[in-house]
């Protein structure tokens, strides 16, 4: 395994933050993880070299590529996305920024762990959805590229759907068997690709498209 001594986490989401930091320290118990809630956070902590950067790509300051991009450009041997963001335009954002790797956030916790070792490892870390979705690329006709209004991912449909209905984010999260920091990153997502601000808009505008 390389040696990896500094590791930076940018989540803005707090629970976010901890699962990843203890995720690397789980198989890097010595490295020194700086934590940071966005991207100005990130780049006031840029006065060290990093082997490793985990990044969420929503983040409430700008879009989490730009600090992928600077942070290659700066030497940083090993950047990852880490994200709830599973469509094809935000893993392609991502790859195009330098990314080594592309994590789904909603995979449980020790297989997260186990993707970032195997990143740190020096081997490709594409979590086994965006994985498929990129060789997918190569092979599908025209005619099953997705309708214009198809979106959102098969999760952010079941988070949508929950959440429309008026349940809270810790109800869905229990009833999809995820973390409710997961569910609130979906929801950000839900809110980027809908073009709203609240959840009674994405209601609204999904039943609009007819999406859940």
């Amino acid at each position: 395994m390389t040696s990896v001594e500094t590791v930076l986490v940018v989540d803005d989401i707090p629970g976010a933050r901890v699962l990843l930091a203890a995720a690397v320290r789980s198989i890097l118990p010595h490295a020194l993880v700086t934590e940071a809630d966005g991207l100005a956070a990130a780049r006031s902590c840029m006065d060290r070299p990093y082997q490793l950067a985990l990044i969420d790509l929503g983040l409430p300051d700008g879009r989490g590529s730009a600090l992928i991009a600077e942070l290659k450009r700066g030497g940083v041997p090993m950047v990852a996305a880490v994200t709830v963001m599973d469509d094809d335009a935000s893993i392609e954002e991502a790859l195009a920024a330098g990314a080594d790797g592309y994590l789904l956030k909603d995979a449980e916790p020790s297989l997260l762990a186990l993707r970032i070792e195997r990143l740190v490892a020096g081997e490709p870390a594409l979590s086994p959805t965006v994985a498929r979705r990129v060789l997918a690329r190569f092979v599908r006709s025209e005619k099953e590229l997705p309708a214009k209004d198809d979106v959102l991912s098969g999760r952010e449909r079941e988070v949508l759907s929950l959440v429309a209905r008026g349940l809270r984010a810790t109800e869905a999260a229990g009833i999809l068997g995820i973390s409710h920091h997961t569910v609130r990153d979906h929801l950000k997502s839900i809110y980027r690709k809908l073009d709203v601000s609240s959840r009674a808009e994405a209601a609204l505008e999904a039943r609009r498209r007819r999406l859940t």
